[in-house]
């Protein structure tokens, strides 16, 4: 069968087209929950951590700060400052004098490792990249059982990178996932404070979020109805149909780590989490988030 030029140009654009669309169902495709990744970097604070950091890491008060954030629950047990690579724009590495999963201690949060120390300098030599050169592996969200269940297999983080936000960035969504039914009356450890839960009554579903860091509303402190009601989740209700609705209540409050909990009182699944530009300051308190929004995914288990 003899094809003219036209056709030969028409065709070609046809295989061209369908390995474009192939190329980006790939990259939209979900990541794999078996897979470990580091999802985000943040360089919160540049030599202003508060004198209160000393309770957990001697010393720590006017250091930097960098929120890291793992796929999945990290065991604490594994743990340790050398695990940590913090390379710079020169291509200094620095190592943290400490880490700690503090403040974000709640089930179901330990995801969140505060690396502080000399990490770089924001105006002279910015960290750009954090590679995990230890053995760091995940555990079980518990955080008095941090190893996972006997029979499981942990997940290595060893070997993976994550470019660091800047200083100079507002803070954006990282993590948004379902809040399993089981872990809506949260444990009191005791040995921090941690943030206030959803309402019993009237609350149908939870959708938990982390930021890059932690976030404050522009006059300051903890953030109030004001920004509760900018937050919006889209959900698919039983005939199909997608619906926006805003939080009723938000929880994990008043704790200081860099999580909510979005608390709907309306059936439906959970698809997306959506925020407005310029509500919340970052750790620095001199940039306003961007508009930013995340896919909702099961909780890890």
């Amino acid at each position: 069968m003899k094809h003219t030029m036209t056709q030969w140009i028409c065709l070609w654009l046809l295989c061209l087209f369908a390995s474009t669309v192939v190329m980006a169902q790939e990259a939209t495709e979900t990541p794999d929950p078996n897979e470990p990744r580091v999802l985000s970097a943040y360089f919160g604070l540049d030599n202003a951590l508060p004198d209160g950091i000393n309770r957990v890491c001697e010393g720590g008060a006017n250091m930097d700060g960098m929120p890291v954030i793992f796929s999945h629950h990290v065991n604490i047990d594994t743990l340790q400052p050398e695990d940590f690579a913090v390379i710079t724009a020169s291509g200094a590495i620095n190592t943290p004098m400490c880490v700690t999963l503090g403040p974000a201690v709640d089930i179901g949060e330990l995801a969140t490792a505060l690396l502080i120390g000399e990490l770089g300098d924001g105006e002279t030599d910015a960290p750009v990249r954090v590679e995990i050169v230890g053995e760091i592996l995940s555990g079980s969200g518990n955080p008095d059982s941090p190893a996972v269940a006997e029979g499981e297999t942990a997940l290595d983080f060893i070997g993976l990178e994550v470019e660091v936000t800047p200083l100079s960035a507002g803070p954006s969504l990282i993590v948004a996932e379902s809040v399993p039914q089981e872990e809506w009356t949260r444990a009191r450890r005791g040995r921090q404070g941690q943030g206030s839960s959803c309402p019993l009554r009237g609350t149908i579903q939870i959708v938990r979020v982390a930021w890059g860091g932690g976030v404050t509303k522009v006059s300051g402190g903890e953030i109030t109805d004001e920004e509760r009601k900018v937050y919006q989740v889209t959900l698919l209700t039983a005939d199909n149909t997608e619906i926006t609705v805003i939080p009723f209540a938000i929880g994990d409050l008043n704790d200081g780590d860099n999580y909510h909990l979005l608390c709907l009182d309306v059936e439906g699944t959970p698809l997306m989490v959506s925020f407005p530009e310029g509500y919340l300051y970052d750790p620095n308190d001199d940039t306003l988030n961007p508009e930013t929004s995340m896919i909702i995914t099961p909780a890890q288990p």
